[in-house]
């Protein structure tokens, strides 16, 4: 039998160079608490396109609606608007071949048109014998 001493001794686990230097370093990194980051910088990220929507939406929405328009037309002095009419070359032909007339605007437009008329029967004779 083999006595302890007569057996060879041999490095049969050898370490790096500098290991040993190194893993305090190596330890440290690996447990060190990681750096966080702000919370609003998620936030921001889905925050901004959301952000960006309700401006573009406001902006979309708070333009000029039908009563400012309604207003400002009837702000124009109607001798004014003939005048502009009269001096510019309108296509109406091709003004009514765009629009999509149904009956109810066409009714619409009737009642508008003839209650702005105020002309008594003497005129309206006048006008009969100056057409016919």
């Amino acid at each position: 039998m083999k006595k302890l001493e007569d057996i060879p001794k041999k490095d049969l686990f050898k370490a790096p160079e500098g290991y040993f230097d190194k893993l305090p370093g190596i330890i440290q990194a690996r447990v060190a608490t990681p750096v966080r980051q702000p919370l609003w910088l998620p936030v921001l990220k889905f925050a901004a396109p959301v952000v960006v929507l309700v401006v573009a939406g406001l902006i979309w929405f708070s333009g000029p609606t039908v009563r400012d328009i309604e207003a400002e037309l009837a702000s124009i002095d109607t001798e004014q608007l003939t005048a502009y009419l009269d001096n510019t070359e309108f296509a109406w032909g091709e003004t009514e071949e765009a629009m999509d007339w149904n009956e109810f605007d066409l009714l619409e437009l009737q009642d508008r048109v003839y209650s702005t008329f105020t002309i008594d029967d003497t005129r309206l004779d006048l006008l009969e014998d100056e057409i016919f």
